[in-house]
């Protein structure tokens, strides 16, 4: 399997996980843009999805903006169908992937004010506030802006890797 740019992606079964990976990409982009409420999907982007063993979607991260620097994700998680084990294991498996292949010096998480359970998961995840551009949205809403550095991966109490 291969990734963006050509890059493999490691994809292992572990505990109730499926795999992990860049199969089913079409359809992961759905699923998330059905739990995310997204109307339009940006124009170039890649979805990395977690499956369970029933087949069902537990995780997708959509990719987008890509630079040499930076890249935009959008988180959707069912909640009720991960363990935390399986947590760290998508936690890893995703930055991973994004700081060890892509070779990004940070991530950019951009979510809507309202929105307190992704909120909730950015920060968990070690994603810092950066700023909040208010009434981004047209019910008024705030856009949120996090960051997570490469050093913040490394650093985490959840990883479980090799640092490059």
């Amino acid at each position: 399997m291969t990734g963006v740019n050509g890059q493999s992606v490691f994809v292992k079964r572990q505990n109730n996980m499926k795999y992990i990976g860049f199969e089913l990409e079409d359809e992961a982009e759905e699923w998330a843009r059905e739990r995310l409420g997204l109307d339009n999907p940006p124009e170039f982007f890649r979805a990395f999805s977690a499956v369970n063993n029933e087949g069902e979607f537990v995780c997708v991260v959509i990719m987008t903006n890509f630079t040499s620097r930076n890249i935009d994700l959008t988180i959707a998680i069912d909640n009720k169908k991960v363990r935390p084990r399986e947590t760290i294991v998508m936690f890893n498996e995703i930055f991973g992937f994004i700081f060890n292949k892509l070779h990004v010096a940070r991530v950019t998480g951009l979510l809507r004010g309202k929105n307190t359970q992704a909120k909730r998961l950015n920060e968990h995840f070690g994603f810092q506030l950066e700023g909040i551009m208010r009434k981004s949205f047209e019910d008024d809403d705030d856009l949120h802006i996090y960051g997570f550095l490469k050093e913040d991966y490394y650093n985490h109490k959840w990883f479980r890797g090799q640092t490059k």
